[in-house]
């Protein structure tokens, strides 16, 4: 056995609490979206990082953003609801405008789904993040175990991607 063919661990949760988190967004999303139930629910969050010159220091500075994210099979709705790392405060719903949206990828290899808007809609898209985060996770909700819901929006975006076929719209690569 060779000195880098160390297996890498899984990651740690811990089932309670993970069923706990699970149960809190599910009330956030309820709290925030008035049929909230006729909606699918998981944890998602997005990135941002800008990097600065300085005169002495170079500054990249990483901001999260944490989301619970809601969507509907029947009529193609998804729904964004902006969440602070404990999961005790929440904004507004925001609807995603998926009439503007022309494209959908995925990444499995960094669990990130992208919603592309159309040319001039004023915004590129969203670049979820629907991974998972264990006990030790530096950022965000920590012990967030999620692949039933996972699959059932990466489910979710393979349909809405035949209805954007249908519209002739140009798609990326779909890789699961």
């Amino acid at each position: 056995m060779g000195l880098f063919s160390k297996k890498p661990k899984e990651p740690d949760y811990d089932q309670e609490d993970c069923k706990a988190k699970k149960q809190r967004i599910r009330e956030i999303f309820n709290e925030a979206v008035e049929d909230g139930d006729s909606y699918e629910v998981l944890y998602a969050y997005m990135n941002s990082s800008k990097f600065e010159r300085g005169w002495i220091f170079d500054t990249n500075t990483t901001t999260f953003y944490y989301y619970v994210l809601g969507y509907r099979k029947s009529d193609f709705d998804v729904i964004l609801i902006q969440v602070d790392s404990e999961l005790k405060e929440h904004t507004d719903a925001c609807h995603i405008d998926m009439d503007s949206v022309v494209n959908v990828s995925y990444d499995p290899k960094i669990t990130k789904a992208c919603l592309q808007y159309k040319k001039g809609y004023g915004s590129y898209g969203e670049l979820l993040a629907i991974g998972d985060t264990s006990r030790k996770t530096i950022y965000g909700p920590k012990n967030i175990n999620q692949p039933e819901e996972r699959e059932g929006f990466l489910g979710f975006l393979e349909s809405f991607r035949a209805v954007l076929e249908q519209k002739g719209c140009k798609l990326d690569k779909w890789k699961r």
